[in-house]
C-alpha cells in the first residue's frame, strides 16, 4: 500500500464529506479544488491521465443528467401533483386512510422518482390537505419522510446508490425485485402499522364537513395547465419505467426518454430553459468522488481493507453480512448514502470476489446505505427538507427532535430486520 498517497486522499475524502454533509457553506468550490489536488497527487505518483478518466463511471453521471430532465418535466407539466390529488380524493378525508395510501404511494414512487422531488411536491399537498382537514401534518410528513428511505430499497433507479450498485454487479430490475422485494413488503407494513397504533390513533380526526369541504377544493383537474403536455409527458414517463422494467438497459432508456420529453416540448420550451434546473454541481461532485474512490484502490487501500475483513470473517457469510450491514449504516447515518455507496463499492467487490455468496451481502449493503438515513435526519437530504418546510409552514408537530426520535426508533427496527431477513435469504438459499 502507497501510505502517503492513501494519507492525502483519505483527508481529501474526510474533508469533503465534511462539507458534503451540511448545508452552511457551499461544498462546490470545496469539492473543485479537492478534485484538482486528488489528480496532481494521482500524477505525482505515477497514474496517467488516460487511466485517471477510467476512474468515473460516465454512463452513471448520464444517468443522473438524463434522469434530472425526466423529473423536471413530470414536475413542470404536473403528472405528479395530478396523481398525488387522486390519491387524496380517493381517501374521502379519511385521516387514517390518508396517511396508510400516501406512506404506501410515497414508498412506491420513489422507487422510479427522486426523493428529493417527490418531497418537493407531496409535502405542501400534505400540508394543505391537514390544513383543510383542520389536523396537524407532523405525523403525515414524518411517515412519508420514513417510508421514503424504505422504498429506497426497490429498484436499480430508486436512489444513485442502487444504480451505482447495479452497474457493479449486474442487478437488474428482476434481481432488485425479487432479492429486495420481500424486505420492502415486510419493512413497509411493520413501519406503517406501528405509526398508526403508536402515533397516529391518538391524533385528532377530521370532522365530516371539513372532509366535504377538503374534496370540494382539491380537484386533480385544476393542476393540469397544458392538457396536451401533460398526456405526452405521462406517456412517456409511463414508458420509461415499463422498459425498464421488463430488462432494457435503463441508462439507455432514461436518456432517449430525455431526448423525446425535449423534441416533444420543443415548441414551448428548449434545453436552455431548463437548463438552470440541471444540478450540474452534483453531477461534476460524482465525478470526484469516483476519482477519489478508485484512487484508494489504485494506492492499495482497498485491498489493505479488504484483505484484513476477509481475515475477520474467514469464510463466514453470516458475519459477513453482519459487519457490512454494520458499517454501511453507521457511515450512511452520518454521511450522505452516495459518497458511502462509492467508498464502499471497491471493498465489497473484492469480499465477493473471494466466492462468498454475494446476495445477501448486496442485500445488506443496500438495505444498510438506504433505511440508515432513518438514524439521523442530517443522514438523508430528504430528511432534511421535510423538517425545512414543516418549519417554514409552522407545522406543530414535526421537529428535528420528533423527527430524530421516531426516525431513529424505525431506524433501529429496519436494521434488525434487514439482518433477519439476510440471515434467512442465506439459510434458504446459501
Amino acid at each position: 500500500m502507497n501510505v502517503p498517497a492513501t494519507v492525502i486522499i483519505l483527508i481529501l475524502f474526510a474533508i469533503l464529506m465534511a462539507f458534503f454533509s451540511q448545508d452552511r457553506i457551499d461544498y462546490f468550490p470545496i469539492g473543485l479544488i479537492i478534485g484538482a489536488i486528488a489528480v496532481l497527487c494521482l500524477l505525482y505518483f505515477g497514474v496517467s491521465q488516460n487511466h485517471i478518466l477510467e476512474f468515473i463511471s460516465f454512463k452513471t453521471l448520464i444517468f443522473i443528467f438524463s434522469m434530472q430532465i425526466i423529473i423536471y418535466y413530470a414536475t413542470n407539466d404536473k403528472v405528479l401533483e395530478y396523481i398525488s390529488l387522486k390519491i387524496i380524493h380517493i381517501t374521502k378525508g379519511d385521516n387514517r386512510l390518508f396517511f396508510y395510501i400516501i406512506c404506501i404511494f410515497t414508498s412506491f414512487m420513489v422507487a422510479f422518482i427522486e426523493d428529493l422531488s417527490l418531497s418537493l411536491i407531496l409535502v405542501p399537498l400534505i400540508y394543505r390537505t391537514c390544513r383543510v382537514l383542520r389536523i396537524p401534518a407532523g405525523t403525515y410528513m414524518m411517515g412519508m419522510t420514513i417510508t421514503i428511505n424504505i422504498g429506497a430499497i426497490l429498484t436499480p433507479v430508486s436512489s444513485l446508490k442502487n444504480f451505482i450498485v447495479s452497474e457493479e454487479f449486474g442487478w437488474g430490475f428482476v434481481e432488485y425485485l425479487t432479492n429486495m422485494g420481500p424486505l420492502f413488503v415486510i419493512t413497509v407494513i411493520i413501519t406503517v402499522v406501528s405509526l398508526d397504533f403508536f402515533v397516529l390513533k391518538n391524533e385528532e380526526k377530521p370532522t365530516e364537513r371539513d372532509k366535504k369541504l377538503l374534496l370540494s377544493m382539491l380537484k386533480p383537474n385544476m393542476v393540469i395547465e397544458k392538457k396536451r403536455d401533460f398526456l405526452i409527458t405521462s406517456l412517456i414517463v409511463l414508458l420509461t419505467f415499463i422498459f425498464m422494467i421488463i430488462g432494457f438497459e435503463p441508462i439507455l432508456v432514461v436518456l432517449f426518454s430525455a431526448a423525446i420529453l425535449l423534441l416533444a416540448h420543443s415548441k414551448s420550451s428548449s434545453f436552455s430553459d431548463l437548463k438552470q434546473e440541471i444540478s450540474w454541481r452534483i453531477i461534476i461532485i460524482f465525478a470526484i468522488l469516483f476519482i477519489l474512490s478508485n484512487s484508494l484502490t489504485v494506492f492499495g487501500f482497498t485491498e489493505f481493507i479488504s484483505t484484513n475483513l476477509l481475515n475477520l470473517i474467514n469464510g463466514n457469510i453470516y458475519l459477513a453480512v453482519l459487519l457490512i450491514l454494520s458499517l454501511s449504516s453507521f457511515m450512511s447515518a452520518f454521511l450522505a448514502g452516495t459518497p458511502v455507496t462509492i467508498i464502499f463499492l471497491p471493498i465489497i467487490s473484492a469480499i465477493i470476489g473471494e466466492g462468498l455468496f454475494a446476495n445477501p451481502i448486496i442485500i445488506a449493503f443496500v438495505g444498510g446505505v438506504n433505511m440508515a438515513g432513518n438514524f439521523l435526519p442530517q443522514g438523508s437530504a430528504c430528511d432534511l427538507l421535510t423538517l425545512n418546510l414543516a418549519k417554514k409552514n409552522n407545522v406543530v408537530n414535526l421537529n428535528y427532535r420528533r423527527l430524530l426520535k421516531y426516525g431513529g426508533i424505525f431506524a433501529i427496527i429496519h436494521f434488525a430486520l434487514i439482518l433477519g431477513y439476510t440471515m434467512v435469504y442465506t439459510l434458504i438459499f446459501g
